[in-house]
């Protein structure tokens, strides 16, 4: 048997159509917008049985067999069998629920998987036949197949979807930090320095597992990539991809040029310390709840604002801490050979004194769930806000 008829035979369903009907048909179709090694890749999805390596079960047990992918806690704090374990995620089994937004990297949904009633956050990324984009894309998957963080959210696997690749994620349904911000502003109310100091040991523990355990840099860092989940928990999401198709200053600028560091707009080495440049700018944000630079500044005139103005800074009559004001100044060195790393600055009082307090000190799970208006038995008045 030719290895190409092989590996038609074990294709997943959707993509076998796909492919089948370009290769067999005397008809006029265009050709298959995804590259054969990208092909290859999807026929490992996480979630298929067959990738022994994915499961793990006791020898001589009697158990069925679990994936080792984590699965996100219940409300109750445990962690039941995987759902989709013995299925191939297919575009006929999901049913959109709602749209959760949308960027320049794709649309995001919240999905049900209708054979489970799993439900899950699916991004679709249009398929650019560019070779390079695809390679990116399948390194992002890849990537995304081996973290295994209570820091990054969770990966359930991806299928073609006519001309677009369906990611399918753990859904936080606490949202994005900037829709937490904006909800809080909309209620009048303001983010206490303690949670702040909870989201950002967080989004460095995520950012120092992904440097550590992958080699990977987000490269995408801002209030829309960090999400919450009712129990509290916050996880970084979309990096990769987003960050590595920058071909241009142009291209960078939409939706993203915020948030970047002085070298990257002035065409330097990209590096893990650019990642708490973006920290800094992503928590003076939340915090502020709002963008911390001029409104109205054309692209490169905010460009220039970056680089050439002093950094951002909290407003002097307000009652942040030294700490705090002290641990956004080194996020804001713009000299990238001295401005930390996360792992370095991890070790700022800042972060130190906030990795003390308990859960019962910052209730992360009932303050999220007081800024939705949460109903749920478990729910209490948060302690801090």
């Amino acid at each position: 048997m030719s290895l190409a008829r092989s590996h038609a035979r074990k294709m997943k369903p959707a993509l076998h159509v796909q492919l089948n009907a370009s290769a067999n048909s005397t008809a006029s179709f265009p050709p298959p917008v995804i590259s054969k090694p990208l092909v290859e890749y999807l026929e490992r999805n996480p979630r298929d049985p067959s990738r022994d390596a994915q499961f793990s079960v006791a020898p001589g047990s009697d158990k069925e067999p679990q994936s080792i992918r984590s699965i996100p806690e219940t409300p109750g704090g445990t962690q039941g069998p995987d759902p989709l374990m013995n299925y191939t995620l297919r575009p006929e089994d999901m049913m959109a629920i709602k749209k959760l937004g949308e960027g320049s990297a794709g649309t995001v949904s919240k999905v049900k998987h209708v054979p489970t009633g799993f439900v899950m956050a699916r991004k679709h990324v249009r398929c650019d036949p560019n070779p390079d984009f695809q390679r990116l894309l399948q390194r992002e998957l890849k990537t995304l197949d081996r973290c295994n963080s209570p820091w990054i959210v969770t990966f359930y696997g991806a299928y073609m979807e006519d001309d677009e690749l369906a990611i399918c994620m753990e859904y936080c349904e606490g949202g994005s930090m900037e829709a937490v911000y904006r909800r809080v502003a909309e209620k009048g109310q303001r983010i206490s320095e303690n949670i702040l100091g909870k989201i950002s040991e967080a989004v460095l523990n995520g950012l120092v597992y992904l440097h550590k355990m992958h080699h990977v840099m987000h490269r995408d860092l801002k209030p829309s990539n960090i999400v919450m989940t009712m129990e509290g928990r916050i996880k970084l999401c979309d990096f990769g991809v987003s960050g590595d198709l920058v071909n241009s200053l142009a291209e960078t600028f939409v939706g993203t040029s915020y948030y970047m560091a002085p070298e990257r707009i002035q065409g330097s080495k990209y590096a893990v310390q650019s990642d708490v440049w973006s920290l800094g700018l992503t928590m003076i944000e939340i915090a502020q709840m709002k963008n911390p630079f001029p409104k109205n500044l054309a692209a490169f005139e905010l460009l220039h604002y970056i680089v050439h103005h002093p950094v951002p800074s909290l407003p002097e009559e307000e009652p942040w801490s030294r700490e705090f004001r002290d641990f956004l100044n080194q996020c804001f060195i713009k000299n990238l050979a001295t401005r930390p790393t996360p792992e370095q600055i991890m070790q700022h009082p800042f972060i130190v004194e906030s990795s003390k307090r308990s859960d019962e000190e910052v209730d992360m799970k009932s303050w999220i769930q007081n800024v939705w208006d949460f109903e749920s038995p478990t729910a209490q008045t948060p302690k801090v806000i």
